[in-house]
């Protein structure tokens, strides 16, 4: 896994949304992705409640309209959908936590608020995953059924994808007890090397680095893996957390293949 440098955009058509970019996917031309900040995140505006618009500044810097940047229902499990582009109005009540497309002109997205949010492409086919990684999800490598899906159904090729780890609690503040620890130790034989003892039954955990792990055991080549590196909840002036706020919003990470 490689720091990511990052930087902001605000490109759209007139208002549009400030983005957080990793300059590896800028690199591939027909690809656009952003992860959103406190300032314009999903219920930024009313304390923490979404509301029906929250996306779309996002979607105006994608350069689309908002029925078009489809999410779902999260539930913490290892669903993957299969966003096509005649489906993509009935997703947002599909229950799921991975979204994987190849059709130009639809972003897919994830929220979080501390889980890590991971955009996947593979620039060749091209297709496109959002995933959203809580523990429950990691311990399930939803991150590499992401993948399976997209060599499944796209035909794409593992060894040519580039993931980006957008904004997630790190380890510093990420701490968890043997109910967490407990499935971590029996899924992941490596685990001592994402996690550290904090005593009395405690333990720090690094699920940016767990899922990175994952990725490279789906068959990514780890220096095609990207992370941001900045935790939720240490960042709270950029961004929210559950962990630290309670009731908060969300950030949307998204990403799409452009029309052309």
């Amino acid at each position: 896994m490689r720091s990511a440098e990052w930087k902001e955009n605000k490109k759209g058509n007139g208002k549009s949304a400030e983005l957080l970019l990793i300059p590896a996917f800028e690199t591939v031309p027909n690809i656009r992705h952003g992860f959103t900040t406190r300032a314009n995140g999903l219920g930024a505006r009313i304390g923490g409640f979404k509301s029906p618009d929250d996306w779309n500044l996002v979607a105006d810097s994608f350069g689309i309209a908002p029925d078009k940047l489809v999410t779902v229902q999260q539930v913490h499990g290892d669903e993957i959908v299969v966003v096509k582009g005649n489906d993509y109005q009935d997703m947002r009540p599909r229950q799921a936590d991975g979204l994987v497309t190849d059709s130009p002109g639809i972003a897919i997205g994830i929220e979080t608020a501390d889980c890590v949010p991971v955009l996947i492409m593979d620039p060749q086919t091209p297709s496109v995953a959002a995933v959203h990684a809580g523990w429950r999800s990691t311990v399930k490598r939803i991150v590499q059924k992401a993948v399976s899906r997209m060599q499944h159904e796209f035909g794409s090729d593992p060894s040519r994808m580039i993931a980006a780890i957008g904004p997630a609690i790190g380890p510093e503040c990420y701490e968890v007890d043997e109910p967490v620890m407990g499935p971590v130790r029996g899924a992941f034989p490596f685990w001592k090397e994402i996690a550290e003892a904090r005593g009395n039954g405690r333990w720090s955990l690094d699920l940016r680095k767990l899922n990175s792990r994952e990725l490279v055991q789906a068959g990514l080549k780890e220096r095609n893996i990207h992370s941001l590196g900045m935790c939720t909840s240490c960042r709270r002036d950029l961004f929210y957390s559950f962990r630290a706020e309670g009731r908060t919003g969300r950030m949307l990470s998204a990403v799409m293949i452009e029309q052309r």
